[in-house]
């Protein structure tokens, strides 16, 4: 897929479209893989998957003004972690939509999902982002943090169960490195105080 070229036409029908979706509606992403991205019995291939949900995601920021509220206030959006679950063995030929949307939150945790349908709008795919938002100031972006900066009302959304393992493997990942950095740190500082004479 030529992901530049397809990136810039998203960007200009986004913007040249009413920009008026919720994060809760999200917007949808509606395409034909090109023959280039399928293998010769017509399945798509896995590595375009993550392709097309970047474009997805690009049309949602832009569709729900979220790209403008990230430039106004610095942020930097990080996805940590996704799972993938299939509806359908494969990937079916001919149009597909990707559904991109907000399902949930937690702190500073939030969860989207990209759910794929087929011309006859059958779910084929799910794909679960667990995101957040990262900034140079000292306080944390949260989800209410969000809302609030999109004039939405601040509802509470709990992360699904598949967010919430995914938000269990980060932080238990996240908590085994930062005692790895401390103990290195340790581990240098005692071996300075025996250089010295």
């Amino acid at each position: 897929m030529d992901l530049f070229l397809t990136l810039l036409m998203t960007v200009i029908r986004a913007y040249s479209s009413p920009r008026t979706a919720s994060v809760w509606t999200g917007t949808r992403y509606r395409f034909e893989p090109r023959r280039r991205d399928r293998t010769r019995s017509g399945q798509l291939l896995t590595s375009r998957v993550p392709s097309y949900i970047d474009v997805s995601l690009v049309k949602f920021f832009i569709g729900t003004k979220m790209s403008a509220v990230v430039r106004k206030h610095g942020w930097i959006p990080v996805v940590l972690s996704s799972v993938q679950v299939r509806a359908q063995p494969v990937i079916p030929q001919g149009p597909l939509t990707i559904h991109t949307r907000v399902v949930g939150w937690y702190d500073q945790y939030v969860e989207i999902w990209h759910t794929w349908e087929d011309e006859e709008g059958a779910e084929v795919l799910q794909s679960v982002y667990l995101t957040r938002v990262t900034h140079s100031g000292p306080d944390k972006v949260t989800g209410a943090t969000m809302l609030e900066a999109l004039g939405e009302p601040v509802v509470d959304m709990p992360l699904s169960p598949a967010a919430q393992r995914l938000l269990s493997d980060y932080l238990m990942v996240k908590d085994a490195n930062q005692k790895r950095k401390t103990m290195t740190q340790d581990y240098a500082s005692s071996l300075k105080l025996k250089e010295q004479p």
